[in-house]
């Protein structure tokens, strides 16, 4: 078809959004439209070959030594009537042939003078065809191969036969895609079969060839992937649909092979078009002047013939495309109508569609599929053929409605728990208050976990007794609940503060509470008093890490006794360290979220910290609050794997 036919029927096409089903129909003729310039141009590829053939222009194959000149036998009586034989074949032909399942030929090569093979005579035959229907087998046989199939040449099959019979040895096509003009008929098949020499016979050629059928394994995967596919030949006019995607779709099983509508209506629209559209184009194929009407004698005759016993029907008996698009079409929401009516007319003029979603109303129930196409060969307008392929994903939309509900659910929880860690953090981490002792200062940094609140805390009191308390501790766990405990364990310290018990009997008191306390749960803590006359520190650990003494510039970890951590033991004892600060002197408590990291163990995570200590003491003559900036600043950054603290009292 020319250009400007082309142009005419693109701006002749209606837009999709005047209506649901004038945007179908207009597919659908569209679609028709397609296929007969596809069989137009399959004809005329298969005249111009055969026409270079006989011109003399088309490649030969170089055989052996000329055989014998064979006579013309007449027909064989003695054979099963779905095999004819030639006088003189080989006795076993007849059942061989009738017993193999596709189509099968026996061929004798007949040589020009130069000894080049020239053609194939057909010996035997059975009556199934290439592309799958049925033929009188006694009209191929004694007929050149070329003659009765002259679609050997242009898909590659004669030299195929060429290749057998020059090495000797069987030849073997897993997928040939064959196209060939039966009486004025296009038919297209994708096959798989060998040819084979006959040993004995004199150059004999036993062929033996069976559609491409659909694997088990794929049929596996179909059901198990809730996946399809479908075929549209646009020059046979057949769509062959799998079994998965009828089930996608909600169609009926495939009818018998040997049940073949009558009807016209749709097929009488597509002999139209392909004249209107063809004429031109078919006055250049080098087919005969009565090409026309046989194509369509053909066509009628195929749908009214056929045969049973499971043998595929000719593809002229397959549906007409224009009731598939519009059943297909009319599954479709009507909202996504306009981007299938896009899809397929991309498709139907050699492009290749994305992935889209697509509703799907079928007798099964509604359906969510995503589906992409394909145009072979790309770019071709027309194409030989459309692939689809489809997949289920209801139950996945399912899921993921499902899964958006549950997280907008746990958004909000998380949204109402951070609200409640906040309110927790404040409280556990409050502005420390100003030390009335000359020459004691304190300061401290706290970086929240980047995932959720932990327990961290801290405690800085001034006594009646003229002793600052000092405590850091950790409760295990995150959340609202290690929050929850380290408030527990934050206040219960201040109230035990005031008891006249030092550090070791304050971490015992503290230690009861938590193994007490009734939930399964344990805690770290460092608690102390210093004397500001004496600047004697006086400290107990509960399996918290040791503070760092930073003196005269260089940081150090003081020896010291540890005792258990919190929740182990009812009634735990502490050892009382004691620390002699100086002037100048920083003593740094922190939470093992400091120190502890992915990948990093805690040796390497505390030499870390130790580098930072060194470098921000030495950074300045600022405060404590200053020192603790600058350290959690130089090993964490804003966020942290975990909640991490960072204490600091200076002695000026």
């Amino acid at each position: 078809m020319g250009s400007s036919s082309a142009a005419s029927s693109a701006d002749s096409f209606p837009d999709p959004s005047d209506g649901r089903e004038a945007a179908l129909r207009a597919l659908a003729s569209r679609a028709l439209r397609a296929s007969a310039r596809a069989r137009c141009h399959a004809r005329a590829r298969v005249a111009a070959r055969e026409h270079e053939r006989r011109e003399g222009r088309a490649p030969s194959c170089a055989a052996g030594e000329p055989g014998e000149e064979r006579e013309i036998w007449a027909e064989r009586a003695d054979v099963p009537e779905d095999v004819a034989v030639l006088p003189g074949a080989p006795p076993w032909t007849g059942s061989v042939l009738s017993a193999l399942p596709g189509s099968s030929t026996v061929l004798r090569p007949e040589r020009d003078p130069a000894g080049e093979v020239s053609d194939f005579t057909v010996v035997a035959a059975n009556d199934r065809e290439l592309s799958g229907g049925l033929r009188t087998p006694a009209r191929l046989i004694g007929r050149p191969i070329s003659e009765v199939r002259p679609g050997v040449h242009a898909s590659g099959m004669f030299a195929l036969y060429c290749e057998a019979l020059r090495d000797g040895r069987p030849v073997a096509s897993d997928a040939f895609d064959y196209v060939d003009v039966v009486e004025g008929a296009v038919h297209r098949a994708r096959l798989s079969g060998v040819v084979s020499p006959l040993a004995g016979e004199d150059g004999l050629l036993l062929t033996h060839w069976q559609p491409v059928g659909e694997a088990a394994i794929g049929q596996r995967v179909q059901r198990t992937g809730r996946m399809g596919w479908a075929e549209w030949d646009l020059v046979s006019g057949r769509v062959q649909w799998s079994v998965g995607m009828r089930r996608l779709l909600g169609l009926e099983e495939a009818p018998a092979e040997d049940d073949v509508p009558d009807g016209t209506g749709a097929s009488e629209t597509a002999d139209t078009a392909d004249t209107a559209e063809t004429a031109d184009t078919a006055g250049t194929a080098g087919a005969p002047g009565g090409e026309r009407a046989g194509w369509e004698t053909g066509v009628r005759r195929g749908r009214a013939g056929g045969r049973g016993g499971g043998t595929a029907p000719l593809v002229a008996q397959a549906r007409d495309p224009a009731a598939d698009i519009l059943s297909v079409g009319r599954l479709v929401e009507r909202s996504d109508v306009p981007g299938f009516v896009q899809d397929v007319r991309e498709l139907l003029t050699g492009g290749e569609i994305a992935d889209r979603e697509l509703t799907l109303h079928t007798p099964a129930g509604t359906r969510r599929v995503r589906w992409l196409g394909q145009a072979q060969p790309a770019g071709s307008d027309p194409p030989t053929t459309v692939l689809f392929a489809a997949r289920d994903i209801t139950e996945q939309e399912e899921r993921l409605r499902s899964a958006l509900s549950t997280a907008e659910r746990l958004r909000q929880e998380a949204a109402a728990e951070r609200r409640v860690s906040e309110t927790l953090r404040g409280a556990l981490t409050p502005p420390l208050p100003v030390v009335g002792a000359e020459g004691i200062s304190v300061g401290a940094a706290f970086v929240p976990s980047d995932h959720r609140i932990g327990g961290d805390w801290y405690k800085c009191r001034e006594l009646l007794d003229g002793r600052v308390l000092l405590a850091v501790g950790d409760a295990s766990g995150h959340g609202v609940d290690a929050a929850s405990r380290a408030v527990q364990q934050r206040s219960a310290l201040a109230g035990l503060a005031y008891t006249d018990g030092d550090p070791g009997e304050l971490a015992t008191a503290l230690g009861e509470v938590v193994y007490y306390s009734g939930v399964d749960s344990t805690a770290t803590a460092v608690i102390g008093h210093l004397d500001p006359a004496s600047r004697r520190f006086r400290w107990a650990s509960a399996g918290h890490p040791t503070p760092l003494l930073v003196r005269d510039g260089e940081p150090r970890v003081p020896d010291a006794e540890h005792g258990l951590m919190f929740g182990v033991a009812p009634e735990p004892s502490y050892p009382v360290n004691c620390t002699l600060l100086r002037p100048g002197d920083l003593l740094v408590f922190y939470t093992d979220g400091v120190i502890e990291s992915r990948g990093q163990d805690l040796d390497a995570g505390t030499r870390a910290l130790i580098d930072a200590v060194r470098e921000c003491a030495a950074g300045g003559d600022g405060g404590a609050r200053a020192v603790a900036d600058r350290v959690m600043g130089e090993i964490l950054g804003p966020e942290a794997e975990d909640d991490a603290t960072v204490f600091v009292l200076r002695v000026a």
